[in-house]
């Protein structure tokens, strides 16, 4: 973990390209405004069974947490493989149903 102009930055090597997640001041201001713990956005970006989307710029990463709750988490790409975190929120019924169809875990 490295820390560099008031950033964190996390960076995983297991089975993909490297990336590297930063959490700036922001990112807290944002995930204790949502009731999210970094910690949970960290199982999410580091977990199993995760459903990634990239539109440009943007990546959502859906998971669950420790707990079991569903979440994704809003990151901005700056340079290649290195995103930060912008936020995160809780799933809905309706989200969860959603990603499970997609992966196939429900009908």
């Amino acid at each position: 973990m490295a820390q560099a102009e008031g950033r964190i930055q996390l960076s995983y090597t297991g089975g993909m390209p490297e990336e590297v997640y930063a959490f700036t001041e922001r990112t807290y201001v944002n995930l204790a405004k949502a009731h999210v713990s970094p910690l949970s956005v960290m199982d999410v970006l580091y977990g199993q069974g995760r459903v990634r989307r990239h539109i440009g710029a943007s990546l959502q990463v859906a998971g669950r947490d420790r707990d079991g709750a569903w979440l994704v988490v809003a990151l901005v790409e700056g340079v290649d493989d290195e995103y930060t975190v912008t936020g995160a929120r809780y799933l809905d019924d309706d989200e969860i149903a959603a990603i499970e169809r997609m992966k196939g875990d429900r009908r």
